[in-house]
């Protein structure tokens, strides 16, 4: 009977994809993506962490919902990671049962699904550091509540989530994570540099100036280094982890649109789909492209089997995340570039999904860790052992 259920809940959770997907080929025409994110809202889709208490099923599921919907629109689906990413790493992280902030969670999850809320939420990771040094965002303690000020440079969903997460510097120097509703005059959004580019994200710049967060909303960090901190380097890998998931669906969408082009041209008197320099080119690609999807499916598996307090696993879930992110993200591109080798002006075809493809498959290489600063990870982690071990 448990088996009917789980296989009854997957055929709904299939059969809600294909309604979004729809609504999202629709709206791609409109361009009314604030129409998409309130259908998708009905639907169970967004809350899969609420609910499914498996943390490598809350992985598969949030992945595989990116790679479908990337196939068709990746600011879209960037945009539902980082509403994923919070979600399902604040549903799984260990909290002791004991704990306030395992209470305050479960409390949270439960509003969240109820109420159908989108979480946007800005990133504290960035490459490059302010010459003036100012921070980010700051937090002033006051008796039952904080004021908050600063501004951060990214934030998707902005203007279209119901909630914002943050992380925020307290006076005393350590970290804080804040969760409150967006509808806040003491918050701005601007638009980012993207224009068009990546319309659909909502990605806009947001400041906060002497806003007002009850103590009830926040969960302390207690530690002054965020790389120091267990909850936030689970929050990164879920991020890192999945994010390629939208770049993998177009790569894979491309692929299909390079499929149905060699069926169509023909090139010294038999089909391109019958040369064999094209098929070893096409099976390069989805070599790549298997690579890239394995390689996101590791990184689920090993952030499933996480253990808190555990520094040798919080290592491995940080660095399979990292590497699954650079690779599938480098690959996508690859993949893309390579097809349009390929498909020469067709690629580019004004409106074409290939041309749209091309203009934001970019973006992958450059939403936190870059490569700049995962290479510098890397190099630290082989100068800085001593044992030569460094698996």
């Amino acid at each position: 009977m448990k088996n009917m259920i789980i296989d009854n809940q997957k055929i709904n959770r299939k059969t809600e994809l294909e309604k979004v997907c729809d609504k999202l080929y629709e709206v791609e025409k409109t361009k009314n993506y604030k129409e998409f994110y309130a259908f998708i809202k009905t639907t169970r889709l967004p809350f899969i962490p609420c609910y499914e208490k498996n943390t490598e099923t809350v992985y598969q599921e949030c992945f595989r919902i990116l790679h479908r919907i990337g196939e068709i629109s990746i600011p879209v689906s960037v945009a539902l990671s980082m509403h994923y990413y919070i979600l399902a790493s604040l549903s799984s992280f260990p909290f002791p049962k004991k704990s306030i902030q395992y209470w305050k969670r479960e409390v949270l999850l439960k509003k969240i699904e109820k109420e159908q809320i989108l979480i946007a939420n800005t990133g504290s990771v960035r490459t490059f550091k302010e010459v003036s040094g100012n921070k980010d965002i700051v937090a002033q303690k006051e008796r039952n509540f904080y004021i908050i000020n600063g501004r951060a440079p990214y934030m998707s969903l902005s203007g279209v989530a119901d909630y914002l997460v943050f992380t925020a510097t307290l006076t005393n120097g350590t970290k804080a994570v804040f969760f409150l509703p967006a509808n806040d005059d003491k918050i701005e959004f601007e638009d980012a540099v993207f224009g068009d580019t990546m319309k659909g994200s909502f990605t806009k710049s947001v400041t906060f100036k002497n806003l007002v967060v009850s103590s009830t909303n926040v969960i302390k960090l207690d530690i002054t280094n965020e790389d120091g901190c267990e909850l936030l380097i689970y929050q990164r890998s879920w991020f890192q982890a999945l994010v390629p998931g939208s770049y993998l669906g177009a790569a894979f969408c491309v692929i299909l649109h390079l499929k149905a082009f060699s069926q169509k041209k023909i090139k010294n008197d038999k089909k391109l789909s019958e040369s064999e320099n094209f098929l070893d080119s096409l099976g390069e690609l989805m070599i790549k492209y298997k690579t890239g999807y394995m390689l996101c499916e590791n990184a689920g598996t090993i952030i499933a089997n996480f253990e808190k307090g555990n520094k040798t696993s919080l290592e491995k879930i940080f660095e399979a995340s990292v590497v699954a992110k650079y690779f599938s993200t480098h690959f996508s591109e690859e993949i893309i570039n390579k097809a349009r080798y390929v498909m020469g002006s067709k690629f580019l075809s004004p409106n074409s999904l290939t041309n749209k493809i091309y203009k934001e498959i970019v973006y992958g290489v450059l939403q936190p860790m870059t490569d700049i600063d995962i290479k510098e990870h890397f190099s630290k982690s082989v100068m800085n052992n001593k044992s030569y071990d460094f698996l």
